[in-house]
């Protein structure tokens, strides 16, 4: 359970206000919200409220208007982008995180003992200090961790001077605003063959596509991108909360099939210690069951 600093104690209806969000270019949706935190970074608009619509556990951050991520949910998408991809490569040791700025994706990057290194690529500041001022539960100390190195600055750049050097990560995951603001170039098929040659054997991407019923036109260009440059592109689909609808994820690769999980029993069996909230390797090949009205967004064209 977080702990008292980061949640929400005050589950009135005090000042409260509406506070809505984008879904998709022609629908948007709204909770009640309690102002904690806003400011303007260099890049974006950063706003911390407490829903109670969540109750306890209803505090929430937003990037210019569209929420990120709430302490009762943010667990859904990172452990559905790291944990399928890890379990399947089965010795993932240097991890990537593209964004990741509130440290969720590599608190769960972590869990996994053969991860050795994790570099988080984040190009606002404000995004981090926040998180760890106001949603501190969110990293779990993941940046004290002496394998995880957050790097401050553009994504684009960090890629290119790891490709420079000749080196190699075993998982890429976008935990990027959407595709279609500021990292709107990070997920083109361009950027996404230096991934490719930034990858070692097995190596793979997990991306956050988006919502399949109310950005399908956008989604579709993504997958087409990622089938433009990789072998095996495979959406999973999950239900979250905060954004109000399903959502979908990717796994890109050339030789690895997230499908086909190698996870030993023994590591299956210390996941399920580690108490996650939302994947199991029970529930794997279900992420995977793309419901059939949705396979003209998400299946192959």
């Amino acid at each position: 359970m977080p702990a008292k600093r980061d949640i929400s104690d005050d589950l009135s209806t005090a000042a409260l206000r509406p506070c809505t969000a984008p879904l998709g270019p022609w629908a948007g949706y709204t909770f009640a919200a309690r102002p904690v935190f806003a400011a303007a970074s260099t890049y974006q608009h950063i706003e911390v409220v407490d829903l109670p619509a969540f109750g306890a556990l209803g505090r929430a951050y937003r990037l210019d208007g569209r929420f990120m991520a709430s302490l009762a949910d943010a667990h859904i998408c990172h452990e559905c982008m790291v944990h399928p991809l890890l379990l399947a490569h089965g010795n993932a040791q240097r991890v990537l995180v593209l964004g990741g700025g509130d440290g969720g994706s590599a608190r769960e990057a972590l869990r996994h003992p053969s991860v050795r290194e994790i570099v988080v690529a984040e190009l606002d500041a404000q995004v981090p200090a926040t998180i760890l001022q106001y949603m501190p539960t969110l990293a779990d100390g993941a940046f004290d961790d002496p394998r995880t190195t957050l790097v401050i600055g553009d994504a684009r750049d960090l890629v290119d001077a790891a490709l420079a050097r000749g080196e190699t990560f075993d998982a890429v995951i976008f935990d990027l605003t959407d595709a279609d603001g500021e990292a709107a170039t990070l997920h083109g098929a361009p950027f996404f063959a230096k991934l490719r040659a930034l990858l070692g054997p097995r190596g793979a991407i997990a991306v956050q596509l988006g919502a399949p019923w109310f950005e399908a036109d956008q989604i579709a260009r993504m997958l087409d991108a990622l089938r433009s440059v990789f072998k095996f592109v495979q959406p999973i689909t999950t239900y979250v909360p905060l954004y109000g609808t399903l959502w979908a994820l990717a796994f890109a690769s050339d030789s690895l099939d997230v499908r086909d999980s190698d996870a030993t029993a023994a590591t299956q069996a210390r996941l399920s210690r580690e108490s996650l909230r939302h994947y199991s390797p029970a529930r794997h090949a279900a992420l995977f069951d793309i419901p059939p009205e949705l396979m003209a967004v998400l299946g192959d064209r």
